[in-house]
């Protein structure tokens, strides 16, 4: 079986909404939360396409290519919107990070080493997961894997710590090219901050035993509701009502 970083996500947050989105696939993947995220990631990887060839996008160029997206392509991504407001409002959010990364980048643009690169970690029991790193980069650190967040929630010690993203972009990277990731980086694009994080054994132990549980979950059909504020803005809510 093969799943993704994010139904990994989705999974431990609410394993039936899991389900009604991913299996039974009846109510929409994403919300607008999600979205600006998934919204926000493909504008970065157009830049640093680019930046890799050699030429520096313009902020016009990137709230170009936003807009694109957002008003013209959520489709794709399959998000769920509120109401016409919620939208323009998350836009307006996302802008201000789009204007945040860019100030970082204006003078002093990434060396970037490679960009929007797929990765598939193997798990026993033929369970597979897939993700993506969006960027590595040459830093006087050494090669940097640099991650973007989006969220509003605070990126503590806790959340930095157990991160399965981040550890399975580390695995990821030590598989193909059998060696240690010399930095991680965290841009939070709300506030403009960088974080530096590290992947130790007891760190991969960790994913390693939550992913079991997953897949054990997954196969014995174990798809539960979870009960939390998050609920209010689920597209699954009305069908998790009815649950027995």
């Amino acid at each position: 079986m093969e799943i993704t970083v994010g139904d990994l996500y989705d999974f431990k947050s609410c394993p039936l909404r899991w389900k009604y989105t991913h299996l039974d696939k009846v109510v929409k993947k994403i919300t607008t939360n999600d979205g600006i995220r998934e919204s926000l990631q493909s504008v970065l990887n157009f830049y640093y396409f680019h930046l890799q060839q050699g030429e520096q996008l313009t902020l016009a160029d990137l709230k170009e290519k936003f807009s694109s997206i957002w008003h013209g392509h959520l489709d794709i991504y399959d998000i769920y919107l509120g109401n016409r407001n919620d939208k323009r409002r998350k836009e307006l959010e996302a802008i201000g990070m789009l204007n945040t990364f860019y100030r970082q980048q204006k003078y002093a643009p990434d060396h970037v080493l490679a960009s929007n690169l797929d990765f598939r970690v193997p798990f026993p029991n033929d369970f597979y997961i897939r993700g993506n790193i969006p960027v590595l980069r040459d830093t006087p650190r050494g090669v940097e894997l640099a991650v973007f967040k989006t969220g509003k929630h605070k990126y503590d010690e806790f959340w930095q710590q157990t991160d399965m993203g981040l550890t399975l972009m580390s695995m990821a990277y030590q598989s193909m090219y059998k060696q240690e990731i010399d930095s991680i980086a965290v841009h939070l694009l709300r506030d403009g901050s960088t974080i530096y994080v590290d992947r130790k054994r007891k760190d991969y132990q960790r994913l390693m035993k939550t992913v079991n549980m997953v897949r054990e979950s997954i196969d014995k059909g174990w798809f539960y509701p979870r009960e939390t504020f998050a609920c209010d803005k689920c597209p699954a809510k009305k069908l998790c009502m009815e649950w027995r």
